[in-house]
């Protein structure tokens, strides 16, 4: 077990002095410009679409940041365990029903619209057996008093994992400070052994790819008649800043795989995507040629927020999930993805039921999880604690995305309110599961202290680095699945996403200005 004396003291104190951080601080700026470590500028008036033809250097710190080496490789072997068993979950209808319908569902609207779709689907029938992820695992160093720092899990994304291609271009331009001499006898420990190379980018093509040829080989006989290639799908939004993130894995899937990718919003979508023959073909109109294209795979980079639906875009979603195309990922993948998930996961034997041998491996980066059901044991003890120390939880709802938890002070507050809006719907005769159950209760993770890093970000009137003197780090692990209801087809992992924010920070975002893009030092 890492030690707190085995990370340093961070950043070195030479490379705060105003010329070398200006000179570093101008190369790395450069190489963000030049290799497309960008995103779209702000726009104007919020919700406005972004300046098509500008843009700025994504949020980046000037050099890796200190991380215990066998907890990084703890969390690169944990990842083909996870893409195991969410693969498996998405396959258990007896797991998703319990996790929805007693409670989330009758408390949360945007789950239920879900839910609805996936209910829809298999009373039809399912058109396409086999599903796709593209996940990112992420953890915090947890550093309780006494017991070293330990690796804890935050969270498992499953939707519009992010930041892949852009923490591969990050990770690629600390390579390129190291090899300028910009760290040059700032610390031993700065040195290419210690700065892991990420293949996060490839990781999400070979995903992509690995579904695409897989439906292309499962309809060869129909493609042998047909002209025009089918396409992976990659569904977006229209005011996104980060399109340069997915401009990556289209130019990756294109010129290594030769497949070709087309973009659309639900909107587009809603005017063009319609399904054929008993098998429920996808088709869509190409936005270059206006001509029908077939698709093979659906990857969203949207759809995980109430925000990206408007009426006819949940009419959309459901054409896309009743469809023969393989999806990245499926409805159902997405509801267990939810937080209710990652606390019923946590439960007494419920890991062992899918990972077997190896559930232990994948409970022991666990914290520690509540529901906030108050007629059960544990939805009982978990608003007691929360009510004697709300200083050391956070409440989490069913989103992906960041910015949506409640934090420490502002629990008691919320959860007040909510009890008075029960009290008024169930006087209105509406329905007795509370508004809490929409949320989990989880042990906050305690991050070593006193460790500081330099940020780079756009707009800020300033040459230099920006010292935050007190900041933590959060590592995702990328991993890929593919898979059907007999057996995992694919299962890959690599690469790795590391953001950085201030301690003053609860949120972990990129994209929503909370964090910034870094990269590991093994230490």
């Amino acid at each position: 077990m890492a030690s707190d004396t085995s990370l340093p003291d961070w950043p070195p104190a030479e490379l705060l002095g105003d010329l070398r951080n200006r000179s570093v601080t101008r190369d790395a700026r450069d190489f963000a410009l030049s290799t497309g470590l960008v995103y779209r500028a702000v726009p104007q008036r919020q919700g406005d679409i972004p300046p098509q033809d500008t843009t700025i250097h994504a949020p980046i710190t000037l050099l890796p940041s200190p991380f215990p080496r066998q907890l990084f490789e703890k969390a690169e072997n944990l990842q083909p365990l996870y893409n195991k068993l969410y693969a498996q979950l998405s396959l258990d209808e007896k797991f998703i029903k319990s996790i929805m319908e007693d409670t989330v569902v009758h408390v949360d609207e945007f789950q239920a619209r879900l839910y609805a779709i996936w209910q829809t689907v298999l009373k039809e029938g399912v058109s396409q057996s086999t599903q796709s992820g593209i996940f990112r695992s992420d953890y915090m160093m947890h550093s309780p008093q006494q017991d070293g720092i330990q690796l804890k899990q935050v969270e498992f994304n499953v939707i519009s994992s992010s930041f892949g291609p852009l923490c591969t271009k990050t990770s690629a331009m600390h390579h390129y400070l190291l090899r300028k001499g910009a760290y040059d006898a700032l610390h031993p420990s700065l040195i290419k052994e210690n700065m892991p190379e990420n293949h996060a980018l490839e990781t999400y093509a070979a995903g992509l790819a690995d579904a695409h040829n897989h439906y292309v080989e499962e309809c060869r006989d129909a493609h042998a008649q047909r002209s025009v290639k089918p396409v992976v799908l990659f569904v977006v939004q229209e005011t996104e800043r980060n399109s340069f993130d997915q401009r990556a894995i289209e130019m990756l899937l294109i010129e290594k795989y030769a497949i070709p990718v087309i973009r659309l919003t639900f909107e587009e979508l809603g005017k063009t995507a319609s399904l054929h023959g008993r098998a429920r073909i996808l088709m869509i109109q190409s936005p270059a040629t206006h001509a029908p294209v077939e698709v093979s795979t659906v990857y969203f980079r949207t759809g995980y927020s109430p925000e990206d639906y408007t009426e006819s875009a949940w009419d959309t979603r459901l054409t896309l999930e009743r469809s023969h195309a393989i999806k990245c990922p499926s409805i159902a993948l997405q509801l267990v993805g939810s937080k209710k998930a990652q606390q019923v996961l946590a439960e007494p034997g419920v890991l062992e039921k899918y990972l077997g041998n190896d559930a232990d491996q994948v409970r022991h980066s666990f914290m520690q999880l509540w529901p906030m059901d108050p007629n059960t044991k544990l939805g009982k003890q978990a608003h007691r604690l929360v009510r004697e120390h709300p200083e050391n939880y956070v409440l989490k709802p069913q989103r992906e995305g960041g910015g949506h938890n409640i934090y420490k002070k502002d629990i008691l507050p919320a959860l007040d309110a909510m009890e008075k809006r029960d009290k008024q719907r169930e006087a209105q005769g509406g329905n007795h599961v509370k508004e809490c159950e929409a949320y989990i209760l989880m042990s906050l993770i305690e991050q070593p202290e006193h460790r500081g890093s330099l940020f780079v970000r756009a707009n800020k009137n300033s040459d230099n680095a920006e010292l935050v003197k007190d900041s933590v780090n959060e590592l995702g692990i990328y991993g890929a699945v593919l898979y059907s209801p007999e057996s995992i087809l694919k299962n890959r992992s690599g690469g790795y996403l590391l953001r950085t924010k201030s301690k003053d920070s609860d949120e972990g975002g990129v994209a929503v200005g909370f964090s910034v893009i870094d990269t590991p030092l093994l230490v």
